[in-house]
């Protein structure tokens, strides 16, 4: 079975719609599709006098502009007008929505917007229902569709079944573990750095807790005390940067708390090496990090 490329849009109402070679919505991804593996970025630099050319400060990756075309796969009038509305309604430009693009197994998304209305017409030299429609990506990176986990502190499981418990082999009574490697090597696939998500539980009381870059020695810590059942969640994504305890099933914003000293870490591409700590009660603490790996195109 020879396989297509397929670009899917679902909308924040959880409404979707299908394009590719199979679909209603006939596109060909491969020939009649722009913006899903090229970028456009600015180089800013400065110049003194008497320098030869100049020198490099920074780059700034630009929005993402994806644009289709394709036709209505249907030549009778009734269905071509029914499947317009169709898509007029999910292609609404004041809802907030995610691309998907699909290969066989591989996925990745996009955050999009339809960039005005999507445009219907006819051409001479054929029936059917024309249409180009445009997306405004804001965020410019492709993202998998599930974001990475790794635990660095946590207990293991080790109690399985069927389960045999012999009274003079205390290791037959081990329900699970604590996992001894306070080190762990997180891989960031990506492009590009991404932020994390880190997430501290406890599971006794406990003070201080930190996560340390062993590579760069940036930290992020914590001056407060947690007690046991606390779970604290940390994004460090640019323009998402939020500390949020939750205590007895009650959210509270704790940002105050972070040191002073702290940062809000990225993950460089390629490995990432975090120790994680605290000032007291080292063994009741939990961390977990997330990510979504960023991408330049599919």
């Amino acid at each position: 079975m020879e396989l297509y490329e397929q670009l899917i849009y679902k909308n924040s109402r959880g409404e979707s719609i299908t394009f590719g070679i199979g679909s209603v919505y006939h596109v060909n991804v491969s020939k009649d599709v722009t913006g899903i593996s090229d970028l456009k970025d600015t180089i800013y630099s400065t110049s003194s006098m008497g320098q030869h050319g100049d020198t490099y400060v920074g780059v700034r990756i630009e929005p993402r502009d994806i644009v289709l075309t394709g036709k209505i796969k249907d030549e009778r009038k009734e269905a071509q007008l029914r499947l317009r509305r169709e898509a007029l309604r999910i292609l609404n430009p004041e809802l907030e929505g995610t691309l998907y693009y699909i290969y066989g197994d591989f996925m990745q998304k996009i955050g999009a917007k339809v960039d005005g209305t999507p445009e219907f017409y006819r051409s001479k030299e054929a029936p059917s229902q024309l249409f180009d429609i445009s997306f405004k990506c804001l965020d410019p990176f492709w993202k998998d569709e599930q974001e990475t986990r790794e635990d660095i502190a946590s207990w293991i499981g080790a109690w399985i079944f069927p389960t045999v418990i012999d009274k003079d082999d205390p290791t037959s009574m081990i329900f699970g573990y604590r996992e001894e490697s306070l080190i762990v090597d997180v891989y960031n696939p990506g492009h590009v750095a991404t932020g994390m998500r880190i997430k501290l539980k406890a599971l006794g009381q406990l003070t201080g807790p930190s996560l340390l870059n062993v590579n760069t020695r940036e930290f992020l810590k914590l001056n407060m005390t947690l007690y046991a059942g606390d779970v604290v969640d940390i994004d460090t994504s640019y323009g998402k940067k939020t500390v949020v305890l939750t205590r007895a099933g009650v959210k509270s914003n704790v940002f105050r708390y972070i040191d002073v000293d702290s940062t809000f870490m990225q993950l460089d591409i390629g490995d990432n090496v975090f120790r994680y700590d605290a000032e007291s009660g080292l063994d009741s603490l939990d961390v977990t990090l997330s990510f979504n790996a960023m991408y330049l195109g599919v």
